[in-house]
């Protein structure tokens, strides 16, 4: 795994993490109520490295945006920023 991907695993295991127990939720809870697998889950925040997640975090960075942004409406601020950065890298080539 790249730097650049461990970094983004990274913060998506705090946030799943983080969002979790504000939600006062155990993993397994959140398997009840997600119908993902607590070990799943588990994984994810443990950082160990899935290959959809991982993929996903490989094409954010083919396309030169932030992982989040896959998953961003086009009315998000960063989302425009990110169209707009990539259109003028893009134009330069």
């Amino acid at each position: 795994m790249s730097i650049n991907e461990e970094s983004s695993y990274k913060v998506l295991a705090n946030n799943l993490y983080k969002f979790r127990v504000l939600n006062n939720l155990s993993q397994k809870d959140l398997e009840d109520k997600s119908n993902v697998s607590a070990v799943y889950i588990n994984q994810i925040e443990h950082c160990r490295p899935n290959k959809g997640i991982s993929s996903l975090i490989k094409i954010s960075q083919a396309l030169q945006v932030p992982p989040c942004i896959l998953f961003a409406e086009e009315s998000c601020p960063k989302y425009l920023q990110c169209i707009e950065r990539v259109t003028s890298l893009n134009s330069r080539d």
